[in-house]
Order: structure tokens, then sequence, then C-alpha cells
């Protein structure tokens, strides 16, 4: 007699990989709760409900991501709670020392997580270690996650290293995580297959959506071996969403893949996640929720096409797609075929942009793509191109230690601050102030009045250190000198119309300074080689620096948010800061003189 199959296990991703897919991640504690507690009874492995981008749209909305999760946890006795962590950055896009990785784990385990996937956009196990020991000391469940791939360096006896090390590092299950829709069934099969026979453990098929693929890929996946699925009730389910539950438990019912949940108890609820889809109609996103078969023919995600192409028609370039394309993927190789995850997805399509656009290839770069050669983001699948690295760093070298171990403790430090602010330091608010110090006052400020027509103005947020990389998805805004693209921004509810001109995140010199604005200062010096201008309309948040400081090449002289979008405003030249021209607070105009420098 054949051996029978153990039930194929669902993971419930409504309340974080899919609304934060489809809806940006807006839904309230209030909304999520009451749902939550009826889906209870279905019977999910699991519910991923923390993590990702959410924490951080749940602090912009005003809501308490701790108590929401303790709030969770109690309505869910049966069902553990699942969160994504993004390594050494945990919820956040920037590495934290080992000490806060620690006390993050062990206050989300203390407040309700059972189960902690962590993955690295770089898939550099160095990366996740600390992420996945904190989890284990805390006798948690721990799944090590492969951001997948389609790369001339990604291949079976890749995927089966990485896994291996994951298991190694102590990993009880393995995730092919998919954020493009990248897999085919065939590729599926494979690699599941493959996976089955190196390592000892479940595999978990997380794919999305976006490319129509994902549930042809899941039915090779538990044909292969797969014990676990991602799925998303199905108002929430499909476009860049993970696949519906209804639709995988209808497939797979009466076979050997049953996965023994009930329909029945899944209608109700149905119904209730509709209402919360129509009731947050507006922020529902169109790119998300649709199929875009673009990502089969350039192997790129749906976002990453979509800021591509918007950039190049709004410089009237449209018939430069199939350039622009080809060359995030030549960018793509020469930074050693990283997997395209945010936020490196958004920096190669924002160099690609800028090479094609610019007139020669890498005549312009973001800081960002320098601290990915220097190293500051880990280890590529294979090295960077030594050409592009000698062209960006000259003489610097990069570094070949775990990027983490150049930090230094920083939990204690951020109690300081968090008591110098006037709050409790609290782990709660230690924690938020950690992952997001631009937004951690305002916050705790709580939430403010409501207008006349019932919205909250948007905040004017307080720097109190170093800002975060900027969220996903948000598209990055590319622009390419004496071209210009169209935004509107709101800032303390007034809608200000952001003209984005000039190439990358500063501009030292040259260029022609525009008439002074409302909330320029005026009579400003005429513009010289130390002069720090502006890259583009937007608010300033943070100055760090006074008349007197002295100040290094590279260091951040300013803060700017457009977009929604911190920029660090970075130094060319080095010397003593003569003059600054603008206040924390201030909308500035693009090109407008910031500082001045020697």
């Amino acid at each position: 007699m054949a051996k029978k199959k153990a039930r194929v296990r669902l993971v419930d991703t409504t309340f974080r990989d899919a609304q934060q897919s489809l809806l940006g991640g807006y839904l309230r504690t209030e909304e999520i709760v009451p749902i939550a507690a009826q889906m209870d009874s279905i019977g999910f492995a699991a519910m991923e409900a923390f993590g990702g981008a959410t924490f951080e749209t749940q602090l912009r909305i005003h809501q308490d991501p701790w108590e929401y999760l303790r709030k969770l946890n109690k309505a869910t006795p049966n069902t553990p709670i699942q969160a994504l962590i993004r390594g050494q950055n945990l919820v956040s896009k920037r590495n934290f020392a080992d000490d806060v990785v620690e006390l993050f784990i062990k206050h989300a385990a203390r407040s309700g997580v059972d189960v902690f996937r962590v993955f690295d956009p770089l898939n550099d196990l160095r990366n996740m270690e600390a992420s996945i020991a904190a989890a284990l000391k805390a006798k948690k469940r721990v799944q090590g996650a492969l951001s997948y791939a389609i790369s001339p360096a990604h291949n079976l006896e890749l995927w089966g290293s990485l896994a291996k090390g994951l298991v190694n590092m102590g990993c009880h299950e393995i995730v092919i995580k998919d954020t493009s829709g990248l897999l085919s069934p065939q590729a599926t099969w494979e690699l599941v297959s493959a996976l089955k026979h190196m390592v000892k453990v479940p595999i978990d098929v997380h794919s999305h959506c976006s490319s129509g693929m994902a549930p042809m890929a899941y039915m090779a996946a538990v044909e292969a071996g797969a014990e676990v699925l991602d799925v998303a009730i199905s108002p929430f389910a499909w476009g860049a969403s993970q696949p519906a539950a209804e639709s995988v438990v209808a497939a797979l019912e009466g076979g050997e893949y049953d996965t023994g949940l009930d329909l029945n108890r899944m209608w109700d609820v149905q119904h209730e996640v509709e209402q919360l889809k129509l009731r947050h109609i507006e922020h529902l996103s169109p790119v998300a929720d649709r199929i875009d078969a673009s990502i089969l023919r350039y192997h790129m995600p749906g976002f990453m096409l979509e800021d591509i192409f918007h950039e190049l028609d709004v410089r009237k370039a449209s018939a430069r797609r199939g350039e622009a394309l080809d060359e995030a993927n030549r960018v793509r190789k020469d930074l050693g075929y990283p997997p395209l995850v945010a936020p490196i997805r958004q920096m190669i399509a924002t160099q690609a942009v800028h090479n094609v656009l610019g007139g020669e290839r890498y005549a312009t770069v973001t800081q960002e793509l320098k601290d990915y050669l220097q190293g500051l983001y880990g280890r590529p699948p294979v090295p960077a191109d030594h050409e592009l690295r000698r062209l960006v760093l000259g003489r610097e070298e990069p570094i070949t230690i775990r990027p983490a171990d150049l930090l230094e403790p920083q939990v204690e430090l951020a109690r300081q601050q968090v008591r110098k602010l006037g709050f409790e330091p609290t782990d709660d608010m230690v924690l938020i102030h950690l992952m997001f110090p631009n937004l951690a006052p305002d916050y705790a400020r709580g939430p403010q009045p409501e207008k006349a027509d019932g919205h909250r103005p948007a905040a004017v947020q307080v720097e109190t250190a170093p800002p975060p990389p900027p969220p996903e998805p948000e598209p990055v805004a590319v622009a390419t000198a004496g071209q210009a693209a169209e935004f509107d921004v709101e800032v303390e509810g007034e809608v200000f119309k952001v003209r984005v001109s000039g190439g990358g995140l500063s501009v030292i010199g040259g260029g022609a300074v525009p008439a002074a604005s409302a909330n320029s200062t005026p009579a400003v010096p005429k513009v010289t080689e130390g002069t720090v201008l502006a890259p583009m309309q937007g608010l300033i948040v943070k100055v760090p620096v006074k008349p007197g400081d002295d100040v290094k090449l590279g260091d951040v002289v300013a803060v700017l948010e457009a977009m929604k979008m911190q920029n660090d405003i970075v130094t060319t030249v080095a010397g003593k800061v003569s003059a600054v021209y603008v206040k924390e607070g201030e909308v500035v105009t693009p090109n407008q003189p910031l500082l001045n420098i020697g």
C-alpha cells in the first residue's frame, strides 16, 4: 500500500503580505483583530500578520504595532502568529547592532510572535544569523527564507548550499520566497525536489500572483514534496498578493494533498474581508491588483517595471524603454546578480535610468549604490564588477566582514535618547525609536485631532537620528540634469506641487539658483563649489550640522523628505561649514542652497 502523504499546511498572509502588497499596509488594529478572531478556527498553520513594511505604516497612521500584536495574540489562541524579519534590518532597511536584533526578537516573542520568518535581500547568511539565533534563544519556530531570483549565478547548487547553511543555523523550515512571481511550475518542481534531497526539513513555497504563474507553481510544489503553501483570503489574494486560500483548499480537496481545511468556515470570513477591502478601496494600487505578464518577458518585478516606465514617460523618453530595461539587466550583472528585492530593485531601476538618460554609464551614482559596492548591504551572489567598484569607490576598499560587525551596541544609547525626548523608555518605545527615529516623536505624542472633513492632517516628522531608507514598495523618483518630473506631496494637509530635477541625492555647485520662494532664505550668497543644493523639492526634516562644524567627504549635512521618502543630502567636499541657509521644517525648491562648506 502506498504511503499516505501528510496534509499540505497553509499559512495565511491576509494581514501582512497581502494587505501590504495590495493596500500598502493601511489596515488598522480594530479592523484586523475581530476578523482574525473569526479566522482562528479555520486551522491555518500560521497567520503571518506582523513585520515587514506594515510596522512602519502602522506608525505613520498612529497605530501601535506592539499593542496590535498583543491584541492579535489574545484573539487567536489556536493559530500561531508569524512575523517577517529582514535579517539584520529587522523591520527597517538598515542594519542594526546585534543587541537591537536580540531585543527586538525577544520583545516580539514576548508580545505574541510564535514563528519568525527570516530573510536577507542578498541571501547573505551572515545578515540572518543574529535574528535566527535570537529567535531560537526565545524558543520559537524559525523559518529560513531564500529570496528567489533568476540569473546565471542562481542554480540548484547555490540554493542547496544556502538551504543547508540555514538548517545548520537551526532553522526548522526552508521557505522559497518568490516576491516577483517568477517561479514557473518547472522551476518550482526542480527546486523543491532538489531541496527535499539536500535538507530534511519542511519546504514552504511563497509566491505572488503578479505574473499569473503562482497557482501553477503551487501545484508543482506540492507534487514535488512541499509541505506548506502561503495563501490569502480571496478578496486580498491575486494580483501582487498570494493565491486565494479558498481556491487552493478547493483545488487540493479530496486528493492526496488535501489540506483538511473546511471551506464552509471561510465563507463568513470572506465576506468580512471583502467589506474591509471596500472600505480601503482608495488605498488599492491599480498596479498591484492585476496580472502583469511583462514580468515573464523581462524577469523583473512589476513594481520595478512600473518605476522604469513611469520615469521614462514623464521625461518623454518612453521610446527608450527597451534601452532602459536592457540597461537594468546590465546594472544587475555589474552588481553581482542580486535578487530583485526591495531596496535593491529600486537601486537598480534608478541607476538604469541615470545611465540611459545621462549619456554615460555611471556618470551619476546614488549614495545607496556606493554603499552597496562598499559592502554595507552584504555579499552578493557573485562579486560586483571590479572596474565599476574602482570607478565609484576610488581608493576605498570594500569591507569583507559582516556589515553589522561595524556597529557598536545601540540599545542603551536609544534608551537615553528616548528619555531625553521626554518619553518613558519602555521596550515598546525604544524599539520604535530605533526602527524609525523620524516617526517616533510624532507617534509618541499621539494622533492629531481630526479636521472638519474627518481626516487627520499629515504630520511633519521631526528627525532625531539618521533616517532609514524609503519604505517598500514606494517608487523611486529619478531625475537627470535638465529634465524634470512633477509629483504632489502633502505636508500638514497642504498639497505642494513637487518638481524633481537634477541627478542623484546630492548636488554640489553648478547650475542656476532659482528665485527665492516664500520658504527660502533671501539674499543667499553666490553658489560656489562648496554650496550644497537641494536635489529636489521637499521638506527639510533635519540639519545635523551648524556653522563652524568640520565635515568629511560623504557626511550627511541635511535630510530631505519628498514623496514619503527620506533622502540623505551628503557633501562631496570636505571642510568647515561656513553658513546654513535653511531650517528644519522648511519646504525647499530644487537647486535651492542649503548650506555652504569652505
